[in-house]
């Protein structure tokens, strides 16, 4: 039902990034303190979210291969999608597109406020809504960008 992402390249260079990060986790194990598990705990938080992260942005490529809904989509560091859509959508099937999305978000990321940002397909692209979920209610609110 929805989307494209990266282009190969910037998909590739990500694939190979998360490669090597997990690569890097193949050490033998050793004893450690609970001060050295705490920092290690830290560390990996991040990891593990750039992992979820892209590996999130790959379903969604991969649910529309031919490119119908979405033209591109980003994850940020505060974990708000962005999503460029294509000229064909119509306007009145966005607020339906970015529940999609929260409640997909929610799936991967529980427990957590998420954000949806849709922008037009131009140079620079424009906003035109923002859908957001409350962790805590449970609400999800569409505002339409004026």
């Amino acid at each position: 039902m929805i989307l494209r992402l990266f282009r190969a390249p910037l998909t590739a260079l990500l694939l190979g990034c998360a490669g090597a990060l997990t690569a890097c986790d193949s050490r033998p194990s050793t004893t450690v303190s609970s001060a050295d598990t705490s920092a290690a705990t830290q560390v990996s938080q991040p990891r593990e979210l750039k992992e979820r992260q892209i590996a999130f942005l790959n379903r969604i490529r991969q649910s529309d291969p031919q490119d119908h809904t979405i033209d591109r989509a980003l994850l940020n560091e505060q974990n708000e999608l962005g999503l460029v859509l294509d000229r064909s959508v119509e306007m009145n099937k966005i607020p339906a597109l970015m529940k999609t999305m929260l409640t997909q978000m929610a799936r991967e990321f529980p427990g957590q406020d998420l954000t949806v940002l849709a922008y037009a397909p131009s140079n620079p692209p424009q906003k035109i809504g923002t859908a957001r979920l409350d962790a805590q209610t449970r609400d999800m609110t569409y505002t339409r960008a004026e």
